[in-house]
């Protein structure tokens, strides 16, 4: 259950994303950096099964992830239980570019696993969807008017009318969509804090985290909040409220450097080409890695905070 939205910038994009679960469901832990065929990511990992419900590459590709449910006459039956669909995430997480996310995406053998969409960002790019129903794969190469993106176990149909007719009411009183309506949309107790408010609280579950990722002037920021984010609107922010935040920062791979890395290999004999492909995969350092907040060092305030 997920709450997703994002917005395009000149040198990039924002994504929010809030992770609503059951109580009964083990702690997801913070996100770190990752590699998958040479390939860097951040992403948190979840408790129970070991995948992420979002990560983000150093090509600058972000892979948001949203829980589909059956109708109960199609949920009828004992079957074996599924595949996670966070595994599924992080199996796509090296994938370079959008098309290259498609071209994955139809490959896939997917009949095991529950219905599922993967929202996919790239800079100065629509967004791609990778929707699974249960039964059809289908792909949407313009996703914007998706946004946001509503999942809930709690009443499928019913929160996904009413959180979106809740931005689209946000958006209209403003007049326009930036950073501050997302965060504050994400946030949301409109009008009370409920199965139906986007920051989620039910008696047996409720927003677990908020995630947002930003990509912006050749650098990628993860920043992750293990509570709702109704909570960095309290009044008081204790030491051990804020040691709670993680920021992981890591640069991107420019399309400038790829392409002369690959030309090189191709001039290379065959021995060589595979020295240089698997050096080409090692991607640099990230520039920053922060395990916990420090309340003298000003990039903790998040936009609208």
């Amino acid at each position: 259950m997920c709450t997703v939205s994002w917005i395009h910038t000149p040198t990039g994009y924002h994504l929010l994303s809030n992770r609503d679960e059951r109580n009964t469901r083990k702690p997801a832990l913070a996100p770190v950096i990752h590699k998958a065929l040479g390939v860097r990511f951040i992403a948190p990992v979840d408790g129970d099964h070991g995948g992420s419900w979002i990560a983000v590459n150093e090509f600058g590709i972000t892979f948001s992830l949203v829980n589909r449910y059956r109708c109960g006459q199609c949920s009828k039956g004992t079957k074996p239980r599924p595949p996670s669909r966070g595994l599924l995430l992080t199996s796509l997480a090296d994938c370079r570019s959008l098309q290259e996310a498609q071209s994955r995406f139809d490959s896939l053998d997917l009949a095991s696993y529950p219905p599922f969409t993967v929202a996919v960002l790239a800079s100065g790019k629509p967004s791609l969807l990778l929707h699974w129903t249960g039964r059809d794969s289908l792909v949407e190469c313009n996703g914007e008017t998706a946004m946001p993106l509503v999942s809930s176990s709690f009443d499928p149909r019913g929160v996904e009318v009413y959180r979106k007719r809740l931005f689209r009411t946000l958006a209209a009183e403003r007049g326009r969509v930036d950073l501050q309506l997302l965060m504050d949309f994400n946030a949301s107790h409109a009008p009370i804090p409920s199965a139906y408010s986007p920051c989620m609280h039910r008696d047996n579950a409720l927003t677990v985290s908020f995630s947002k990722v930003k990509v912006a002037d050749g650098v990628i920021e993860f920043v992750y909040f293990p509570v709702p984010p109704c909570a960095r609107k309290e009044p008081k922010v204790t030491p051990e409220t804020l040691s709670q935040w993680k920021l992981v920062q890591m640069r991107m791979i420019s399309r400038q450097t790829l392409e002369h890395n690959e030309s090189f290999v191709e001039g290379t004999n065959n021995s060589e080409r595979a020295e240089r492909q698997q050096q080409r995969l090692i991607p640099p350092a990230p520039i920053g890695l922060r395990l916990g907040w420090e309340p003298d060092v000003t990039v903790i305030h998040l936009p609208g905070a």
